[in-house]
């Protein structure tokens, strides 16, 4: 959004990506089926970039010295943030689930997402409607508890959905460990066991803003957005880049 708005505005940005394709969380996030929108976004920015003929480098992983040899009036970081990972003990069968939804890792037939936020239970529902065994394991009281701002009508289907396609959900539970194709969970003072293939991890995002602060105190004009700032939702980053392009003179 920032290269788009820049470029209509009549600079001249360059876009700088260190994957294979344009869109960042848009990608995972847009897997299941009813996600389809997400990926429709990315792939309109995508057409936006090259009817403004905005160049884009694929594949390049920028670090300090790229940017101070280039010379740039101004640069912008929104490098998106990463998923929260912690160990649970024998981690060869515990994935991200931005992983799983790429279809970089397969869970196997009966699996335990751990974290009920948006994502969470978006993964759990399109696990399910594939014929998955999932139980979701949330920390809190409530599913999606604290995803906010969040769509009431998204929440609300999610909420009928996911029993409906048998998803099992277990609150107020902490996970303490997976071993031996068991999930160890402590729920209100009583253990509980779970037999899973895999566990996923859904328990939120981390900012990637390590490029900025190796940047900021040489580079005059630069600016930190989107999730990369603080982790939120599309709009919010979209919003967030739109002034920023629209206010560098």
């Amino acid at each position: 959004e920032a290269a788009r708005v820049l470029a209509v505005r009549g600079h001249k940005p360059e876009l700088f990506e260190k994957g294979d394709r344009l869109g960042g969380n848009l990608i995972p996030g847009g897997a299941p089926d009813f996600k389809e929108d997400d990926l429709a976004l990315a792939h309109w920015y995508e057409v936006q970039l090259q009817n403004l003929k905005v160049p884009v480098h694929f594949h390049t992983c920028v670090d300090r010295d790229m940017v101070m040899a280039g010379n740039y009036d101004a640069v912008i970081i929104a490098a998106g943030s990463r998923p929260k990972v912690f160990s649970l003990g024998d981690d060869e069968r515990v994935y991200p689930a931005a992983q799983v939804l790429t279809g970089e890792k397969d869970c196997g037939d009966t699996t335990v997402v751990v974290g009920g936020g948006l994502v969470g239970c978006e993964t759990a529902l399109w696990l399910a409607e594939q014929g998955k065994n999932v139980t979701i394991v949330e920390a809190l009281d409530r599913l999606m508890a604290v995803n906010g701002p969040l769509c009431h009508a998204n929440k609300d289907m999610l909420e009928r959905l996911l029993p409906y396609h048998g998803v099992k959900a277990i609150t107020s539970a902490r996970v303490t460990g997976y071993r031996g194709g068991i999930l160890h969970a402590s729920c209100g003072g009583k253990e509980r066991e779970i037999a899973c293939d895999s566990v996923i991890l859904a328990v939120g995002y981390q900012e990637e803003d390590s490029l900025y602060r190796q940047l900021e105190f040489d580079v005059p004009e630069l600016y930190l957005l989107g999730d990369a700032r603080k982790v939120s939702n599309i709009m919010y980053a979209i919003w967030d880049a739109f002034e920023v392009a629209n206010h560098i003179g």
